[in-house]
């Protein structure tokens, strides 16, 4: 039996390869939270998007991006031949789009006869937190998922990458208890929209309360960034982004090499002005224009801006 094992990151990877669980592993090293998506998964025009954001907002070349993600993520192409695959993938935000996008892909392929099931662990715990001898007992109780489960997947995508937040919000409300975080999860996706009140995500918001608080090195700040999260799931990478856009107006570094707040940042934390972020171009959140919508914190929906 055609075995393949679609794992979440390196370092899951490194753990899962501890143990002998037979097939073949295929490491999924993107991050489909962020960026413009194409609607064809792995083509060449999926590909072509990714480079493009890569290279735009961190600088990754394309030879870089092909040498990190393009040759492991071609061989999901494989799983057409597949008839058992194993998806190890994490309760947060970051995982949750992902495997959503290899679900989709799965539920392209529209064959009856592949054995799907889902390795997630525990909400609060990364699966490359366990030990290598949990990783039996992860696997052993995977959940199998079910046809149904898998074109929800596929419907969520599809939504998801065309911006089509009529459909995608309802679908959420109607998730299956396969996926149990789903309404906390799509909370924090929404949340990385400017909210209303401010024109500030909530992490931007949550930056600029940080360093008004305590100045302090970038290093630092991530630090406290990544401590403070609950369901994000982001990492240095992520972080690192999002400080040095706001740089451009809101955040500057003093003599002694800390991170404060500029009189603009000031203002914006304190109600006084509402972030003007047109200047920030290509900035996607999956299928849409972060400059196209607003989150509103008392419907806990996104509108669209006139």
């Amino acid at each position: 039996m055609k075995h393949y094992h679609v794992l979440n990151g390196d370092s899951s990877f490194q753990l899962w390869k501890t143990q002998d669980f037979g097939g073949d592993p295929i490491i999924f090293r993107e991050m489909l939270v962020e960026g413009d998506q194409h609607p064809l998964l792995w083509s060449e025009g999926f590909f072509d998007t990714r480079r493009k954001f890569f290279l735009v907002n961190y600088k990754i070349t394309n030879e870089e991006y092909n040498a990190i993600s393009f040759h492991e993520l071609s061989r999901l192409q494989e799983l057409q031949s597949a008839q058992m695959i194993t998806l190890w993938f994490e309760n947060d935000l970051f995982c949750y789009i992902n495997l959503f996008a290899v679900l989709s892909y799965i539920n392209s392929l529209d064959k009856k006869d592949i054995k799907v099931s889902l390795v997630l662990g525990d909400q609060k715990k990364g699966l490359g937190e366990y030990k290598p001898e949990d990783y039996p007992s992860l696997y052993n109780n995977r959940v199998d998922l079910k046809p149904s489960d898998i074109q929800y997947a596929g419907n969520f995508w599809k939504y998801y990458v065309n911006a089509d937040f009529e459909n995608l919000i309802p679908l959420i409300k109607k998730s299956p208890s396969c996926f149990p975080y789903i309404d906390d999860i799509m909370k924090a996706y929404m949340e990385q929209f400017p909210w209303l009140e401010t024109g500030l995500s909530k992490i931007e918001r949550r930056i600029l309360k940080f360093l008004y608080d305590e100045p302090c090195t970038e290093r630092k700040l991530i630090g406290k960034l990544l401590r403070r999260q609950s369901i994000e799931g982001f990492g240095d990478l992520q972080y690192e982004r999002i400080i040095k856009q706001m740089k451009k107006d809101l955040l500057e570094v003093n003599e002694d090499g800390y991170l404060i707040l500029t009189s603009e940042g000031k203002n914006i934390l304190r109600g006084v002005n509402q972030y003007n972020d047109q200047n920030l171009s290509y900035q996607y959140i999956g299928g849409a224009l972060r400059s196209e919508y607003y989150y509103d914190q008392e419907s806990c929906f996104l509108i669209e801006r006139n």
